[in-house]
């Protein structure tokens, strides 16, 4: 009997211990490949479309509405959680061009060299990293736009760390951003360069929204809150309709500004 016990207690220990290697090894590194598919399921027009586009583009971590005249998306909106911006697979900084734009309209990496302008990311690449495919797609040249350096990577950066610090204490967000134009604007290559860049945020959980436009130019992170505004200014502004999905209830919610909300993060 005692020789039994001894047995059992022999075969528990090494069951527990090729147990813990076996999650340890293979289970726990790569427990995110049991849920990023409900990401990729996620429908990111589920707010309505801004506006009418030549090309309406969904991929798995946002959607876009492409533009031919202007060779760069109106708009693009994506659904962040807390859960999807934590997954964070390697990013490659592999740019391409989109190979579902025709290609008389469509913009390749080198467009933009030597332009004096960053290859802005609409959809950012930080924000949507929770499956090597769903990343990659943001490098896609069809999601990027000529952005001042100093605005890529000062307040505009600093917006898009907010918008997922936000997914921690906002809940669910709904983000849409794009570039807005002047009457003329120039053009680099052929490419027209946006004169500002909207972003429209949305708290499914609290109801609460905001929105931010700035001009294609140098910004100071410190300067950032300056640029705060109404989702209804920025639909007055750009002609764009947002959260159409609200029905009337979304009048109200989009001229609210709370902006000292947002600042506690």
């Amino acid at each position: 009997m005692d020789d039994l016990c001894l047995v059992i207690i022999v075969i528990a220990y090494f069951s527990g211990a090729l147990m813990h290697f076996l999650l340890s090894s293979y289970v726990l590194p790569y427990r995110h490949l049991t849920y990023v598919w409900v990401f990729a399921l996620r429908n990111h027009k589920k707010m309505g479309i801004p506006c009418q586009t030549d090309l309406v583009l969904d991929r798995q971590g946002y959607s876009l509405g492409y533009s031919f005249q202007r060779r760069c998306a109106l708009w693009v909106s994506y659904i962040i959680s807390r859960e999807s911006i934590g997954v964070d697979v390697e990013r490659i900084n592999d740019f391409d061009a989109d190979p579902n734009v025709p290609e008389e309209h469509r913009v390749k990496p080198e467009d933009y060299t030597n332009s004096g302008y960053d290859k802005g990311h609409l959809a950012p690449s930080a924000a949507i990293d929770f499956s090597r495919k769903s990343n990659d797609e943001t490098f896609l040249m069809s999601n990027i736009a000529l952005q001042d350096p100093k605005l890529n990577r000062q307040a505009w950066s600093k917006l898009e760390g907010l918008s997922r610090k936000w997914t921690h204490t906002k809940g669910k967000l709904y983000v849409v951003t794009g570039p807005l134009y002047g009457s003329r604007p120039r053009k680099v290559k052929g490419i027209p360069v946006p004169k500002y860049f909207y972003k429209v945020i949305y708290s499914f959980s609290h109801k609460k929204t905001i929105g931010f436009v700035m001009p294609n130019e140098a910004v100071n992170n410190k300067k950032l809150w300056n640029y705060a505004v109404s989702v209804k200014e920025i639909e007055e502004q750009s002609g764009h309709r947002f959260l159409s999905k609200l029905g009337r209830k979304g009048t109200k919610i989009k001229r609210e500004l709370d902006i000292e909300w947002w600042q506690k993060g």
